[in-house]
Order: C-alpha cells, then sequence, then structure tokens
C-alpha cells in the first residue's frame, strides 16, 4: 500500500478516481487546486502523486509537477489528461512526470499504471523504511533475494499488505517468485502460524477441481468412500494460495467468488455450509483483464481478487539482483563456494533469461555439468549461446529463406515494436518509450509496418 495525492478540480471524477485507489488497497488524499496540493505536500510524504492536466483554466497540472518536483522528489507523478495526443503532456513527461493518463480512465488502467509508477520509485523511498512499519520477516524459504529499487517496493508493498486480511492478487511472468512473494506474505501476517496451503490450478484437472477445492461428502459420487476435507478447508486459519488462477475454469470460479463473499464453504454432496477463516492470495501469469474482456475469466471474481495487486518483476528489469540471485542457487545446489570468473558473471547478468530464476537456475546447472576443474568461466556459456541464439539471426536461414538483409531487419524490427505494443497494451506513445524512440519515430513504423496502436 502506498500514500497518494490526487489533484483533480472536477468532483465527480475525483470521488471516482478516489474510489478506485482506495480499492487497490492505497491510501488516498485528494484535493481541487494546486494551492490545496502544496499544502498537503508541505505536511507530509507521499509515494506517488496524480494530478489532471488541466485545471483553473490553464494547465495547472505543470504547476503541480514543478512543485512535486521540489518538495517531493521521492515521489513518482502521473499526469491526467483529456487530451491523449497533448504535447503538453508529453512536454510534461518530459519535465519529469512518470507518464500520463487519458481520461476518461478505465479502473484497470489506473491500476496498472499506479502500479507501474510505483515500482519506478526512487531510491529514497525504497530503501528506507516506513515509519511505524515493522521490517519484513524473511524466513529460510520465502526469502525474495535482491535490493535492487523494483524488488525493495515489492518487499514493503509486501510489507504492507501482511498487516491485513485483504486479499491479494501477485502478478509477473512465470520464474519471478510469485509463490515466495505468497510465503513471505503469510510469514509476515499474523496468521504465520497457520496453514499455508499452495494449489496450483494449472495442475489439477478440470472435472476434479470442485471436489479437490471444496471437498467431499461419503457418497456423494461414485468412489467417494469417505468424507474429504477440501483444499481450502485445509487452509482454516491460515492462507490459501491459488497459482496460476486464471487456469480455474469458470464454473469453479462461481463457487469461490462466493467463498470470498461469505466465508463460507459447502463440501460436494453436502448441504450444510461450513464457515472458514482464511486468506486468499493469488497469482497468475496472464493478463487477468484481458482474460475478462475475452470472457475467459470472471469480472466479478477479478475484482474480489485484485484487491491489492503485487507486480513481481522480471529478471530483465533488475539485472543487478542477478549476482546474488546465483549464490543463493549455487548454495541450494551445494557448491556455494565455487569460483564464478567476473566476466562470466557479467555475462550472465545480461543473458536474456526469459524464463527468469527458473531458466537462470538451468544455466548454472549445465554449466556445473559441464565445467571440468569446478569453476564457471565464460566458454562454459558458449553452449546456452548456441541453444538460444535465434535461427532468425542466422545468414544460412536468412539465405535459405531467400530474403535479403532489408526484409530480415524489417521482420525484427516489426516483432520488437509488436512486443513493445503488447507491453504497452497497444498504447503508441508508451511503446515508444519502451523502445527507446520518439512519437513520430513510431508513427511513422507503424505505418511503414502497417501496424495499428489501440490509442496514441
Amino acid at each position: 500500500m502506498a500514500d497518494i495525492l490526487l489533484v483533480e478540480d472536477e468532483a465527480n471524477v475525483r470521488d471516482i478516481l478516489t474510489l478506485s485507489i482506495n480499492s487497490f488497497g492505497h491510501e488516498v488524499i485528494a484535493c481541487a487546486s494546486p494551492s490545496e496540493a502544496k499544502d498537503h505536500m508541505e505536511a507530509q510524504q507521499f509515494n506517488l502523486i496524480i494530478t489532471d492536466l488541466r485545471m483553473e483554466g490553464y494547465d495547472a497540472g505543470l504547476d503541480v509537477l514543478r512543485m512535486a518536483k521540489e518538495k517531493q522528489p521521492q515521489a513518482s507523478t502521473l499526469l491526467l489528461t483529456a487530451y491523449a495526443s497533448s504535447e503538453t503532456a508529453v512536454e510534461a513527461m518530459r519535465q519529469g512526470a512518470f507518464d500520463y493518463i487519458t481520461k476518461p480512465v478505465s479502473r484497470t488502467e489506473l491500476g496498472e499504471v499506479i502500479e507501474r509508477a510505483l515500482s519506478s520509485s526512487s531510491a529514497e523511498q525504497t530503501h528506507h523504511s516506513t515509519p511505524g512499519i515493522p521490517q519484513t520477516r524473511e524466513v529460510e524459504g520465502t526469502q525474495l533475494i535482491g535490493t535492487s529499487l523494483v524488488m525493495n517496493h515489492v518487499r514493503e508493498r509486501l510489507q504492507r499488505a501482511a498487516r491485513r486480511d485483504f486479499t491479494v492478487l501477485i502478478s509477473g511472468e512465470s520464474g519471478t517468485g510469485k509463490e515466495l512473494a505468497a510465503r513471505l506474505l503469510h510469514e509476515s501476517s499474523l496468521r504465520q502460524h497457520q496453514p499455508f496451503v499452495p494449489v496450483h490450478c494449472g495442475a489439477i484437472p478440470e472435472n476434479l477441481f470442485e471436489s479437490e477445492l471444496f471437498g467431499y461428502v461419503k457418497g456423494a459420487f461414485t468412489g467417494a468412500e469417505k468424507n474429504k476435507i477440501g483444499l481450502i478447508e485445509s487452509a482454516n486459519g491460515g492462507t490459501l494460495f491459488l497459482d496460476e488462477i486464471g487456469e480455474m475454469p469458470l464454473h469453479t470460479q462461481v463457487k469461490l467468488l462466493r467463498v470470498l463473499q461469505e466465508m463460507k464453504v459447502r463440501p460436494v454432496g453436502s448441504t450444510n455450509e461450513k464457515a472458514i477463516d482464511i486468506r486468499i492470495v493469488a497469482a497468475t501469469n496472464r493478463d487477468l483483464a484481458e482474460e475478462v474482456q475475452q470472457g475467459n475469466f470472471r469480472e466479478d471474481l477479478f475484482y474480489r481478487l485484485n484487491v491489492i495487486p503485487v507486480h513481481m518483476p522480471p529478471l530483465r528489469q533488475r539485472r543487478e539482483d542477478i549476482p546474488a540471485i546465483c549464490q543463493v542457487i549455487l548454495k541450494r545446489l551445494g557448491v556455494e563456494h565455487i569460483n564464478i570468473s567476473p566476466s562470466c558473471m557479467q555475462k550472465i547478468s545480461h543473458l536474456p533469461l526469459a524464463g527468469n530464476v527458473r531458466e537462470l537456475e538451468n544455466t548454472l546447472q549445465r554449466m556445473l555439468a559441464l565445467s571440468d576443474d569446478g569453476a564457471l568461466d565464460i566458454s562454459l556459456l558458449q553452449e546456452y549461446q548456441t541453444t538460444s541464439q535465434s535461427s532468425e539471426l542466422s545468414l544460412k536461414n536468412m539465405q535459405d529463406k531467400g530474403i535479403n538483409l532489408d526484409t530480415q531487419l524489417e521482420e525484427i524490427e516489426k516483432a520488437l515494436i509488436k512486443q513493445a505494443l503488447n507491453q504497452s497494451h497497444g498504447n503508441a506513445t508508451k511503446a515508444a518509450k519502451l523502445l527507446g524512440i520518439g512519437f513520430r519515430s513510431i508513427r511513422y513504423r507503424l505505418e511503414k509496418l502497417g501496424l495499428k496502436a489501440v490509442k496514441l
């Protein structure tokens, strides 16, 4: 949870945004003018400042940004604007705003951009503990390794979330440590001495989902020879961790929603409900908001789960943590004192590692198996480069396909722009930032390659 200052002169919009931000688990102070914002900035520290651009008949949001830069240097800033292509909004970003949001803004988009902005918080904000909040207790098996800014923010967020029983939704790519985050949340909460029950939704056959989660009574179906307690009830008093929640069938999602609403569970074949006391933490590597749009996930369940969203960053966004993670992996493999040359570690830290920590561990295991002298040096990465090298970059493959260099480069350019658009949810301005190019450049490339953005 974070402390957020909202500056918006339209009362209705201000109220709606306040409710949405509160629903994400953050504390928000809302005001209607730059002068009020100044008073609040002088009274307390904020993690994030969100301001409308057009107030009091002019672009007063720029004044708020300048005040924030002076009085709240540790805070990220977001700009609200009714004009997606506003040159003023782009200029505001150049002056220090993390991003801008086009009004009207959906709740999902608002939550996502707030998460990204908080993840970019400065070192002063993330390296220091928040007064009045005890430090996270990292126990054996639940450690989140790394001192990068983004990981410090994740730990701080889990630490805040652990104080209450609100539902937490942990998102992130495979191998980023979502279960570790869930365990750390449990171990840092008042439920730490109660069960932590992990459930991998993708590993349960669809026809067994209901009986596995809710249990059953004797005679409920053929083969039900005795009563069985379900996974939900087995977590009573503690934490139920639903990993890869996006894999849960729709008919089971309905029943889980009732559990969240009523805190009661009814075993298959029973007419009686049992009261339970659990905290639910869910995780996904999917974009659940997109799954909702496609009809693959219930919207009401999504909002019930997404009370406190936590995003686990991929290794490519925290490469400075890779050496420390390598040491932990080697210790787990029983070879913690093995020598890794500086050049080898530097190379490892800059590998693509699309599989994140899992791929990093596989890479280290492969290197250990190939090492003759018990040391890891850069020559042992040759096999990784061989197996990971894209055939698209092979001259022979290019010749076999009968294409020239210009065509090959265009294919690479198109693939990278598609990735950036996908990551930015179709926002061309944000995609340009990810690619390190200007807005005019990406607009030209979109037209040239026949690509379309959802919005500019």
